[in-house]
């Protein structure tokens, strides 16, 4: 079972317009209350293009390289996917990305 911090890599496809797609490394960003009840994990993809986006987190203390794309959140069912886990996030750049996508979705 995956747990929030988690990288794993996983396959995307299929999708729609401009979303990451194949097989890729996210980052699982849901955590255990989340996990306890829904089918679903919340992810983050993760990509080495660099867009300069303030969406986007820079992977600097893993093996795994490129950005969080905090603005591409992603519900999957790892029931129907294959997955392997990778490593784990450092504490505080989840902490980053996990801000991120709450400021994202804050009531303004």
């Amino acid at each position: 079972m995956v747990k929030q911090g988690n990288i794993i890599a996983i396959d995307l496809d299929p999708i729609k317009g401009r979303e990451q797609a194949g097989y890729r490394p996210v980052l699982v960003i849901n955590n255990s209350v989340h996990s306890k009840n829904s089918n679903m994990t919340l992810i983050c993809p993760i990509t080495n293009t660099d867009r300069k986006s303030i969406m986007h987190v820079k992977l600097t203390k893993t093996t795994t390289t490129g950005y969080v794309l905090c603005d591409q959140v992603r519900a999957v069912d790892l029931s129907s996917r294959k997955y392997k886990i990778l490593e784990v996030l450092d504490s505080d750049t989840l902490w980053d990305v996990c801000d991120i996508v709450k400021g994202a979705v804050d009531v303004l």
